[in-house]
């Protein structure tokens, strides 16, 4: 009964939140919304509806992410679009890339890896051009995934190799004179609540602030793994047609109770710990031509959390260790280009230095853009990890009606270098895709020769990396409208076997609704989003030093319901809808049934 009446207050404070804010963007003066946003609205209206002393300034940064190339609509989300994806962690967008296969152990603050072909250290992550490095010895080679901040994001991007993905995130840049305000307020099961504030502001000299920060807790009372995270980021700089400077940071403090093992494993131990990003960044120059750019930055990450204790099942055992750490590592890079009509020349060097030593990863790429071709080449000799790879994308669209893309790479790495593998190997993926009216439907293959595929120290000490031969997998895809404003994104996957880290067949089926119901409401003041996921995936290995583990099979539906009016969006959505009882990683089970709920809004006044 308690509960009961728990989530009714919660309900009840969030809808009364979402009229209030509905009111409030009612009266101030609202900049029409932009064309991405989620659920979709008509085209901006005139400048009559913005405010007349609101201008547009120039952009902190001159870096150019590079051009997708895939079949169909591009892996890539702007900011309303991540809003409305209900992605709650930079995990659960990664799921919806062909090849790619998420792993966690609980909710919100539990630990979080995705794999391509089964390698999770085939995904790297660059945070405005900084490649974020795991700085936590507990999770080896491989970043988790909870220690990147998706809520601070402008864009999101992933760029897919022969059998790796680059995501791209651009951190949330403002630029508009009118001060802008947005505040998030989400609540949930499991004692779950998120909160969000942001403002920000330019002026017309080009100067700007930006302020924003997060909280959020989870108890995860009956499994374990809950824990809390606030979170703060700020911005200032001033940025001005052909140059700007700007200086960012980012903070995160994390904790996590220990997460006990269902099986015959560890427990995974409780973390006390803090991300710090900051960096300090000077451009010049045009997207338009001649562009350079220099960001000086340290990344750090200090753990507090004293004796660390874990269980193992087998014998009721707790095994203490003592883990403080304080890991920083500055990374600074040096990055230019030139464009002239389609073509593109970038050209980047990247410094890491930390514990003694200094390395040098020096990057050259060329692009060549029109709506029949795109095709890049680009090399790499990353002096940290000790691989060096050569890169070709492609998108060949002849008619409108029809595409090819593929990838390929030649890979070596360098035994001499800790974490390396001393192998050489080819990696390739090949796709064609036709159009169905507004959709389409794409057939690829993805497949590496040899190789290893590194460990997942962080959900069990116990699991060691694998060395393979060829590994090959074939997926179809299907994406886009399929009749009026109804929509699917369905995405099936089959490997040659279940190898580690790997099912066999694996299926992401999305249905959706996205609609303005402008027949209704000609203003676009309204939207309507409502998605229908149904997640499955065939065993997974986790291979040990004699034998491995299996994690059985699963199927979870999930489902999400916005409702926008004007500015302000009312959120609802359930995972594991019916409640099955799973497991993702072998000997945790994930929660039951979730419900998370609330509102956000912005406005510009």
């Amino acid at each position: 009964m308690a509960s009961c009446i728990a989530r009714r207050a919660r309900l009840g404070f969030a809808v009364g939140a979402f009229c209030f804010a509905a009111a409030a963007v009612a009266r101030a003066q609202v900049v029409p919304p932009p064309a991405s946003e989620v659920p979709i609205p008509p085209k901006p209206r005139t400048d009559s509806t913005a405010p007349k002393h609101d201008t547009i300034q120039p952009p902190f940064g001159r870096s150019t992410g590079p051009r997708t190339a895939d079949v169909g609509d591009q892996y890539s989300w702007d900011r309303t679009e991540l809003l409305a994806s209900g992605a709650l962690t930079v995990a659960d967008i990664l799921e919806r890339i062909p090849g790619a296969t998420s792993f966690r152990t609980g909710w919100l603050i539990s630990p979080k890896v995705v794999a391509v072909n089964g390698d999770a250290q085939r995904v790297r992550m660059f945070y405005d051009d900084l490649e974020l490095d795991n700085l936590d010895p507990r999770s080896g080679t491989v970043l988790d995934l909870t220690s990147v901040q998706l809520w601070t994001l402008e864009s999101l991007a992933v760029e897919r190799l022969g059998n790796e993905l680059r995501v791209h995130l651009r951190s949330w840049r403002v630029d508009r004179t009118s001060p802008y305000t947005r505040t998030d307020v989400y609540t949930g099961d499991e004692d779950s609540n998120v909160y969000r504030g942001y403002y920000g502001k330019r002026f017309s000299s080009g100067a700007g602030i930006q302020l924003a920060g997060q909280q959020f807790s989870t108890t995860a009372a009956r499994l374990g793994g809950g824990g809390d995270a606030l979170s703060f980021m700020g911005r200032v700089g001033v940025a001005r047609r052909r140059w700007s400077v700007d200086a960012f940071a980012a903070r995160s403090h994390h904790t996590r109770v220990l997460q006990p093992t269902f099986g015959s494993g560890l427990s995974i131990p409780e973390f006390d710990g803090t991300w710090t990003l900051a960096y300090l960044r000077a451009a010049v120059g045009s997207h338009a031509g001649v562009w350079g750019q220099f960001i000086a930055s340290s990344r750090r990450l200090v753990e507090t959390s004293g004796s660390v204790s874990q269980l193992e099942a087998s014998t009721r055992r707790v095994i203490s260790d003592t883990t403080d750490t304080t890991t920083s590592r500055p990374q600074y890079v040096l990055s230019g280009g030139w464009t002239r009509g389609p073509l593109s020349l970038v050209a980047t060097h990247r410094i890491r230095a930390g514990n003694g030593n200094t390395s040098h990863s020096p990057q050259l790429r060329a692009e060549f853009f029109t709506s029949a071709l795109t095709a890049a080449v680009s090399a790499e000799r990353n002096g940290f990890s000790g691989i060096r790879r050569g890169d070709a994308v492609f998108r060949f669209t002849p008619f409108k009606a029809a595409a090819f893309a593929g990838a390929i790479a030649r890979v070596s790495s360098d035994s001499s270098l800790a974490g390396s593998d001393g192998l050489d190997w080819t990696e390739a993926r090949i796709e064609a895709g036709v159009r169905l009216v507004r959709s389409w439907i794409s057939l690829g293959v993805i497949t590496r020769d040899t190789g290893f595929v590194a460990a997942l120290p962080l959900f069990d000490t116990a699991y060691v990396a694998r060395a393979f031969g060829t590994r090959r997998g074939e997926y179809v895809a299907l994406r886009g409208r399929i009749y009026q404003d109804l929509g699917v994104d369905l995405l099936a996957t089959r490997w040659e076997d279940a190898g580690p880290y790997r099912p066999e067949y694996q299926t992401r089926s999305e249905v959706n609704l996205i609609t303005s119901w402008l027949s209704r409401f000609p203003s676009g003041n309204f939207g309507l989003k409502a998605v229908f996921v149904f997640d499955h995936r065939s065993p997974v290995e986790f291979p040990l030093a004699n034998g491995s583990r299996i994690a059985v099979s699963s199927g979870i539906a999930s489902a999400l319901l916005e409702i926008r009016i004007m500015r302000g969006v009312i959120s609802y959505q359930v995972r594991n809808l019916v409640g099955r009882n799973h497991q993702i990683v072998p000997d945790f089970f994930m929660p039951r049934a979730i419900n998370i709920y609330g509102v956000r809004w912005e406005f510009w006044n």
